[in-house]
């Protein structure tokens, strides 16, 4: 999958891209909102690289789940399950060991070494 850009979307990915969509009415049924996230200039065999991708992801999550934002306690609740299904989604998508670790254990996750030459 290539680094230069990911749509997030809750289930599936683009050749070369992610979707992350919201699907709980945030929008119109037909066309729910989506939002791009590259990351073609981060490191995924780092760890600030794979948290700032994380982050990205997070944002973006937030962004299309937004219509969801509420203080009330139970549209609250599906706002944090959009933004959780939708980062969830996002990063099996990108389907990098390094993410996956990163989105399990958060900061306390090891890296895995990379086999990808380093400046090639």
């Amino acid at each position: 999958m290539s680094k230069r850009l990911i749509k997030l979307l809750p289930a599936a990915a683009l050749a070369a891209s992610l979707v992350i969509s919201a699907n709980a009415g945030a929008s119109t049924r037909d066309t729910p909102p989506t939002v791009v996230v590259k990351y073609g200039d981060l490191d995924l065999g780092s760890k600030s690289g794979v948290a700032a991708l994380h982050s990205r992801l997070n944002r973006a999550a937030k962004q299309v789940c937004s219509p969801l934002d509420s203080r009330v306690l139970g549209l609250r609740e599906k706002f944090d399950q959009c933004v959780a299904d939708a980062v969830t989604d996002a990063v099996r998508t990108v389907a990098n060991p390094n993410l996956s670790l990163y989105h399990r254990y958060g900061k306390h996750a090891d890296i895995v070494a990379s086999n990808q030459a380093r400046g090639a």
